[in-house]
This record gives structure tokens, C-alpha cells and sequence, in this order.
């Protein structure tokens, strides 16, 4: 079961991205990132499972994550003995778990190291007629399992983030655009998690306060696919 971002962390999420990338524009003498430039695949009735290299491991799914956790972590923690009504307190103890688990899981390199693939969302911005593609923006995706909320956090992003569509169906976007519609798609992101500070444990601030893993992945490559209706 997926949880939607509340509209203001979307619009935060959105700012940060234009702020780093105002225009996109190609930089004069160095050429852009490809990998954050691609295609935008229509997958009609096929999974999204079809975009991943065999050689990649996908963590989609609740029960993807939740195996990939076990085989790293072991179990879960025990969230309800790391609250506090003080936050200092409370701090202090997720401070304690992750210096713990962070060394505990250095024995597991060969996990460590898999390419994993995992999914964000995106919406289609400005149309960049130098790309034939547009401008994306982008805002995670939580997943709620056994562990707890899931939301990944992607690092090295690349330079430039373009969805390149066919030319049939960049028309038909772009009057989708001139009548309102906001164009969600998939982005699918593939990499490594981060060897020194590959998981951190946290709890939500949305309110609830509910026990929350960000897997912080290095990203190597980027896949956009077009959302069914």
C-alpha cells in the first residue's frame, strides 16, 4: 500500500529541484549527464518490472523491500522503545541505532553492493524543444511495510532530467499541458546504496510519528515510463 506525499512536502519537493535546475539549459563546453536524459516508455498493460535489468534487483514492492531488509538487517527495530516525548531524547536513541546498525551491516557487502532499482514520482514540466522532451520534476514515493514506511533517498542526481517522448505522443502531452492536465509519471531510478550511511532510521513529521527507513542510494541510472489512466 503506497501513501501519497502530503501537497505541501510535493511543493517542497518541486522548489528544491527548480531551485538547483532553474532552466535546464545545456551547459557551453561540457555536455550533460546522459543518464538523466531518456526516453519516456509507454508500458500499456505491462508491469514496470519490464524497465529492470535482470541484473538489478527491484525493491518496488512491499514484500521486495521487506525481504531485502531481512537479508541485511535481520529485524526491525523496536519503535515503540525508541520514542520520547523528548526529542532530544528521542534523537539521541535513533542516533545510537543507526551508528549501531551502520557497522553491523558492513558484514554484508555482497548485499551492499547489489544494484538495486526502486521507484519515485515525477510530473512532466516545461517542454525543452533543444531535448524534444520535457523538464521533470520530482517527489518521493512511501511505501508502507512490516519495517515500517520505506522512502528512499536518491543521491547524485543528475545534472539534467528529461523525459523524452515519441513524436505523436509529445503533441498529444502538450495539449494535454495547454489544457490544464498535470502529466504524473513513473520515474524508476537505479544504483547502490551508500556504503558509509547506507540506511537511516527516523520517524515521520507528519504527525504520526511512525517509524520510517530512508535506503540513501547512489544513482547510476534513470528510467521514465508514462502513468496509466
Amino acid at each position: 500500500m503506497k501513501k501519497s506525499e502530503p501537497p505541501l512536502l510535493w511543493i517542497l519537493a518541486f522548489m528544491t529541484i527548480w531551485a538547483v535546475f532553474p532552466a535546464l539549459e545545456p551547459v557551453k563546453g561540457q555536455p550533460p549527464l546522459a543518464n538523466g536524459i531518456q526516453p519516456l516508455v509507454q508500458l500499456g498493460q505491462q508491469p514496470v518490472h519490464q524497465l529492470i535489468p535482470l541484473n538489478i534487483r527491484p525493491l518496488l514492492l512491499p514484500q521486495e523491500q521487506e525481504q531485502f531488509l531481512q537479508e541485511l538487517e535481520g529485524l526491525p527495530p523496536d519503535w515503540h522503545t525508541l520514542q520520547d516525548p523528548d526529542h532530544t531524547e528521542q534523537s539521541e536513541r535513533l542516533f545510537q541505532l543507526n551508528r549501531q546498525r551502520d557497522e553491523a551491516r558492513l558484514v554484508h557487502q555482497n548485499i551492499l553492493q547489489q544494484p538495486i532499482a526502486f521507484l519515485w514520482s515525477g510530473i512532466l514540466r516545461h517542454y525543452l524543444p533543444e531535448y524534444q522532451g520535457f523538464s521533470v520534476a520530482l517527489g518521493p514515493e512511501l511505501t508502507s511495510t512490516s519495517w515500517g514506511i520505506i522512502r528512499f533517498k536518491p543521491m547524485g542526481l543528475p545534472d539534467y532530467l528529461v523525459a523524452i517522448p515519441s513524436g505523436e505522443s509529445a503533441r498529444q502531452l502538450l495539449l494535454q499541458q495547454q489544457q490544464g492536465k498535470e502529466i504524473e509519471i513513473g520515474v524508476l531510478f537505479i544504483g547502490t546504496l551508500v556504503a558509509d550511511e547506507s540506511l537511516i532510521y527516523g520517524f515521520s513529521h507528519d504527525g504520526k510519528e511512525e517509524g520510517m527507513i530512508l535506503p540513501v542510494v547512489h544513482i547510476q541510472d534513470v528510467r521514465y515510463f508514462l502513468k496509466t489512466t
